[in-house]
């Protein structure tokens, strides 16, 4: 993919690896193909007051409100101390605008460690009143347009299965100059305390993540993949080495890993190892 020797099919999720700089450190990053950054935005961002994340029997709810400390912060602070990561690093962007992601990465062009960008069209789009951008196919193949315009570094546009027609979506990424589109971001959830009416997470409505989910994320990447002709990659639901199989079989090119990475930081070999396992079978 991209025209990069990926040593593994698994990728670590957006806003589960943070930038991988613990995760370098403690050495968990031999079998990961590649590592999603948690979201960059133009300025800094505090995100939303806490608790951010409520773990519920099946899964979790996160509000994190893509809180980061800034692209200039990214590109000057963080990424020269990214040089020993050992898998390519691809950095997902977010706006409030159509033309603020393109800032972004014209910022983050001053690096030249990151292999790409992963551009998340689930964030509201302030222009028209908070609708995320990828309910809308038009506004997504402007996005692209836009982020195309700005680098010549590959880059997948990150869907929205939260309204709007995926399948649709997708293709509008692909007319837009799309490398990729990644299917798909989290899901709207909430936990409610039935006995005083009153919600943990502040902002009530959260993104929900968990192996659940696995048949719904399979069935999108299939309907997707059958429809595009640039890659696929999946996101959610991938609990072990079958999920990860299970979604190349369905269309995926690359399959990253987000929950379990947050119990189990060496998760990467870990899927490697059950499914060569599985494959010897």
């Amino acid at each position: 993919m991209w025209g990069i020797s990926f040593h593994s099919p698994v990728m670590l999720a957006s806003g589960t690896a943070g930038f991988g700089l613990e995760l370098l450190e403690l050495g968990c990053l031999k079998d990961t193909g590649a590592l999603v950054s948690k979201a960059v935005t133009l300025l800094p961002r505090a995100g939303n007051p806490p608790p951010r994340i409520l773990e519920t029997p099946l899964g979790l709810l996160n509000s994190i409100g893509l809180a980061n400390p800034g692209s200039k912060y990214v590109l000057e602070e963080i990424l020269p101390r990214l040089e020993m990561l050992p898998c390519p690093l691809i950095i997902n962007v977010a706006g409030e605008t159509v033309d603020e992601f393109a800032r972004v990465v014209e910022v983050l062009e001053g690096s030249s460690l990151h292999a790409g960008y992963e551009v998340n069209v689930s964030c509201p789009n302030v222009a028209s009143g908070g609708r995320a951008f990828g309910v809308e196919p038009e506004t997504v193949e402007r996005v692209a347009e836009s982020v195309s315009g700005a680098t010549d570094r590959p880059f997948s546009v990150k869907l929205t299965p939260n309204g709007g027609d995926i399948v649709e979506s997708a293709m509008a990424a692909e007319a837009g100059g799309a490398s990729a589109v990644t299917v798909c971001n989290t899901f709207l959830g909430m936990y409610m305390n039935w006995r005083n009416g009153e919600t943990v997470l502040k902002r009530k409505v959260a993104g929900y993540t968990s192996p659940a989910l696995l048949p719904l994320v399979v069935a999108r990447v299939w309907q997707v993949a059958g429809k595009v002709s640039i890659p696929v990659i999946s996101s959610g639901g991938v609990s072990g080495g079958d999920d990860v199989l299970q979604l190349l079989a369905a269309g995926a090119e690359m399959v990253q890993v987000g929950t379990r990475l947050m119990r189990r930081p060496w998760v990467s070999s870990e899927l490697m190892a059950e499914m060569t396992s599985l494959l010897s079978e």
